[in-house]
């Protein structure tokens, strides 16, 4: 359909539209993910608020994992500027053949695959690249620095330049903030392409968000050993220090004191680890808490699923009432006496593996290839119900990006039908690649000969 606005109202109402003509209800919608944009997810005035009033729906958690981390990028000024620096140094290096050469040969690019990458927003395995490409090849790119700072050949501005980034370069700050952020990214990364996994079920995704935010909770206590091996990578035992007055406690906002006493001086190891370290912890920590209670609510009604042969007769009817509530025109009240005979067909299999995929997946799988729908209806209806609810809606964005990589501006007069296979061809790309052209080349060219045979 044509796009209607920008506004939640206009695409809620394209939304509704669409459903309406292809015959669509929204209530049999299950499977709703929305990204994290402000007109999308808007508390109160968003598409997903609008539609959340006529039916349940979750944020995609690979944005909110996202949304976390730029949350955190942005808390400090320290943190702004450390990833303002490795844009800058991209930059120095890429905006010049020349000195792009400098920093190829030095890094023998041939043995790897590690650049420096263009630091984005929203693309975090760039972050994670970029910091990791500086971690393993730091003294290679001091070196380059060092040589066009050096080399009198180069214009004065290249060499004020390319001086200030070494400078910047040898600071203790940076060389503790390039290891603690590729840390970081690097498990970011990791997590960020398990959430965008197409086949990823729900309780899976709370799992992998829940221990990244313990793995970045464990590093609150880790600040002594980073500085330790910042010092060791920037060679520098001090940090950059500014010098300010001291301040005085106001009289009037403290009359005890007589505004006698000064501030507390925190050493610079202290004060760095108070004002740029802890800051960037507790942040995506606290971000990533208040998006993960949006997946736990949901998560919850079905968590059961998980550990049948645990509960007791009572559970199981609790777990069977709170799921009744959340769908209870989908379900209804056999439900608990589902379960404990489910419990109970469950155990005769025991023996058979759940192999790679879920639990609540080879449950479902069970019923259906043993045929007891008719006898467990209501567990397969929620089941079912689990298993559609989208966890991330990346796979279908990335439609819009092949869209903007195949339709250029040399592509410009392709006609739809063609624009179409093009893209389905390139987003299904891993299928393509298995596919043997002989006969499709052999029946081609048989096809579009000139020449006549058997004459």
């Amino acid at each position: 359909m044509a796009n209607k606005g920008h506004g939640a109202q206009d695409m809620f109402n394209a939304l509704m539209e669409f459903l309406k003509i292809h015959g669509l209800e929204l209530e049999n919608c299950r499977g709703q993910s929305y990204d994290n944009a402000s007109a999308m997810s808007g508390k109160y005035n968003g598409l997903q608020a609008k539609v959340r009033e006529e039916q349940s729906c979750i944020p995609c958690t690979a944005h909110s994992l996202n949304l976390g981390g730029k949350n955190a990028v942005e808390c400090c000024s320290s943190a702004i500027q450390f990833f303002d620096f490795l844009e800058k140094l991209f930059v120095f290096f890429t905006i010049s053949t020349h000195r792009h050469q400098l920093l190829t040969e030095a890094l023998n690019y041939d043995d790897s695959s590690l650049t420096l990458k263009h630091v984005t927003t929203t693309r975090w395995s760039c972050k994670a690249d970029a910091t990791k490409a500086l971690k393993n090849d730091y003294q290679q790119i001091k070196d380059v620095l060092t040589k066009i700072t050096d080399d009198t050949e180069e214009k004065g501005c290249i060499r004020c330049e390319a001086d200030g980034l070494l400078r910047q370069i040898n600071q203790l700050e940076t060389g503790i903030y390039i290891i603690f952020w590729n840390d970081i990214l690097q498990r970011t990364d990791a997590t960020n392409k398990t959430l965008q996994h197409a086949k990823l079920d729900l309780n899976t995704a709370v799992a992998s968000l829940a221990s990244l935010k313990d793995y970045v909770a464990s590093k609150r206590e880790s600040f002594d050993t980073y500085e330790k091996q910042g010092k060791e990578l920037s060679g520098s035992a001090d940090y950059v220090q500014t010098k300010t007055r001291n301040k005085r406690r106001n009289v009037r906002l403290s009359p005890l004191d007589y505004g006698q006493s000064e501030e507390v001086e925190l050493s610079p190891s202290e004060k760095y680890r108070t004002q740029s370290f802890l800051p960037v912890i507790d942040q995506f920590i606290t971000s990533i808490d208040q998006r993960l209670q949006a997946y736990k609510d949901i998560s919850s009604k079905f968590s059961f699923f998980n550990h049948l042969k645990e509960l007791s007769s009572d559970d199981l009817q609790a777990a069977a009432e709170q799921l009744l509530k959340s769908y209870p025109d989908d379900l209804d009240k056999t439900l608990a006496d589902e379960l404990v005979q489910f419990v109970a067909f469950v155990n005769i299999f025991a023996d058979e593996e759940p192999g790679n995929i879920s639990t609540e997946h080879f449950l479902h799988r069970l019923i259906m290839d043993k045929g007891v729908q008719d006898t467990f209806p209501n567990i397969e209806i929620a089941l079912r119900i689990y298993l559609v609810l989208m966890v991330s809606n990346c796979s279908g964005e990335r439609s819009f990006s092949k869209l903007k990589l195949i339709e250029n501006r040399l592509r410009t007069s392709m006609k739809q039908k063609r624009l179409v296979n093009l893209v389905i061809m390139s987003i299904e790309s891993d299928i393509l690649r298995e596919l043997d052209f002989k006969d499709i080349i052999h029946d081609f060219a048989t096809r579009k000969s000139r020449k006549v045979t058997g004459l």
